[in-house]
């Protein structure tokens, strides 16, 4: 079990260099601490706080639970993503999939960080892109409610 914990932590490490060793320029962004992170131009604003220094974020590790968990695109009572994004990693660097609001999900790595913590998930049933990382406050334990039910934001 500990050498199968060690081969997925080392695996997911050199996945995510590569993620960030292959991504194409894009534009520049500076967060209020003054690193730099570069985003698609289509990554949106998140409503909520992001981590400001990629440096101190933490290892991602197997979640070890096959219960479900749904995307919800609410933030304080509001819909404010109708589709939930899901990135190539807590950078959010690129936008590597999306579902729509309420899709069930398997979490696969969970990776606790300063400020805002991520999951690897993947949404059953839909085709290929189908994984990539999402903010824990886009992701319920339980269904959240129908998207009509909800104020939508701005």
């Amino acid at each position: 079990m500990f050498l199968r914990k060690q081969i997925t932590r080392t695996v997911m490490a050199l996945f995510l260099l590569c993620l960030l060793a292959c991504n194409p320029a894009a534009p520049v962004e500076k967060a209020s601490d003054g690193v730099e992170v570069e985003r698609d131009p289509d990554v949106p604003e998140l409503p909520f706080a992001d981590n400001l220094d990629p440096a101190l974020c933490g290892i991602p590790q197997p979640w070890g639970s096959d219960e479900p968990a749904y995307l919800s695109g609410i933030y304080e009572g509001k819909l404010v993503q109708p589709t939930v994004f899901l990135y190539d990693s807590h950078l959010r660097r690129k936008i590597q999939a999306k579902a729509p609001h309420g899709a069930k999900v398997k979490i696969l790595l969970a990776q606790s960080n300063p400020t805002l913590d991520y999951y690897l998930v993947k949404v059953e049933g839909a085709e290929p892109p189908n994984e990539g990382w999402v903010p824990a406050p886009f992701l319920l334990f339980e269904p959240p409610p129908p998207a009509d039910s909800v104020e939508r934001a701005g």
